[in-house]
């Protein structure tokens, strides 16, 4: 069918990763203007940046055979995230030369190898091993150093969809504050993929999370599917700013940390909730409102503002660190304790995707091209 939802919990194998480098296979590297042509590629590229709708098209690629220490693959997946659509309207920080591929994550298999090609093989599984791949695109060509390889057990909509959101989550809660066993933290954008991801790592750990989420027609609906997840409260912003809920949380321990993917009035109440050395980590913006806190949260409260870009952190940490973390997480899925809520959508069905991505944020919106 065009279109197909997806609620996965599944028991899969471990997640096995080969060592390669971190460096990423810049936008465009993926083809070749040689005229020795592998395949024809159906490509998202864009020519200038703008609105994805407006820039957007789907073309004709040659893609060269791999030479020496290349491989050539084929895509299966690749998710719409938030970093893409800024990318593509030249908004990230990250900018390809033009024109370029879209997409940053995703999940290929190995279809030919080049020379001296080792530690991955024909029919294997592969996840780009760093941002600004360019994965929204049937075929690829590329140094293997690009890839990671992952189990074939894993469905498509885990290994397409593991090394962002997820990834972001397990570092939002680990790298920022030393969180143990009872302590509390609070979040806006709940209902995101990174907030689903936090309040299951969360809950993993024994943490209390508070999660803001707009107010919506479907509300009740949203509520319930966090609370599946192991959210502990699920509020309005406008609840997040009341007395009535300061007073109905006095009893907890007061906040330690809190993650804001929002911006303006919202990233302000959920930093007036933190206790005293309070952190709080901004990794988004999606209201595209500045960070304003008032001055008494500093002064009074000693409170800390920080960020966090996963694209920066993995240039600053060792391939054994980013293998630690997949298989972390990976492992969580083995034990049925880590799910993913994702829509697929077929690749050449782009623009319907790029219409449901925009009109709603809790389900992750997946580019199948099979």
């Amino acid at each position: 069918t065009p279109l197909s939802f997806f609620f996965l919990c599944p028991s899969v194998s471990h997640l096995m990763l080969a060592r390669c480098g971190l460096r990423a296979a810049l936008l465009g590297q993926a083809f070749s203007t040689t005229t020795r042509a592998a395949v024809t590629a159906q490509a998202l590229r864009y020519h200038e940046f703008g609105s994805p709708e407006s820039v957007l098209k789907l073309e004709k690629v040659e893609v060269a055979d791999p030479k020496d220490g290349e491989v050539l693959v084929k895509f299966k997946a690749a998710p719409i995230n938030p970093a893409d659509i800024n990318q593509i309207q030249g908004v990230y920080g990250i900018q390809p030369k033009l024109p370029a591929v879209a997409g940053n994550e995703g999940v290929a298999v190995i279809e030919k190898l080049g020379a001296n090609v080792k530690g991955l093989s024909v029919g294997d599984r592969v996840i780009p091993s760093a941002p600004g791949f360019g994965t929204w695109t049937t075929h690829a060509v590329a140094p293997s150093s690009s890839f990671i390889k992952v189990s074939s057990k894993i469905p498509l909509e885990y290994a397409a969809t593991l090394s962002v959101n997820p990834c972001t989550a397990l570092r939002l809660l680990k790298d920022f504050v030393d969180l143990k066993k009872g302590d509390v933290i609070i979040q806006n954008g709940a209902n995101s993929m990174v907030g689903q991801s936090v309040i299951q790592l969360a809950k993993q750990r024994g943490i209390t999370t508070i999660n803001v989420i707009r107010q919506r027609a479907d509300y009740e609906e949203v509520v319930k599917r966090l609370k599946a997840f192991g959210a502990d409260f699920v509020i309005t912003e406008d609840l997040a700013a009341s007395h009535d809920f300061r007073d109905l949380i006095s009893g907890l321990p007061a906040p330690r940390l809190a993650l804001n993917c929002v911006g303006g009035k919202n990233a302000t109440e959920i930093a007036r909730l933190l206790g005293n050395d309070g952190v709080m980590v901004t990794y988004g913006g999606m209201s595209k409102k500045p960070v304003q806190i008032p001055t008494s949260l500093f002064i009074f409260k000693n409170l800390q503002l920080k960020g966090f870009w996963l694209s920066q952190w993995l240039k600053d940490h060792s391939a054994a660190e980013r293998d630690a973390m997949f298989t972390e997480l990976t492992d969580l899925i083995t034990q049925d304790k880590f799910r993913l809520f994702v829509e697929n959508h077929r690749f050449d069905q782009f623009q319907q995707a790029l219409i449901t991505n925009q009109e709603q944020r809790d389900r992750k919106v997946v580019l199948s091209f099979d």
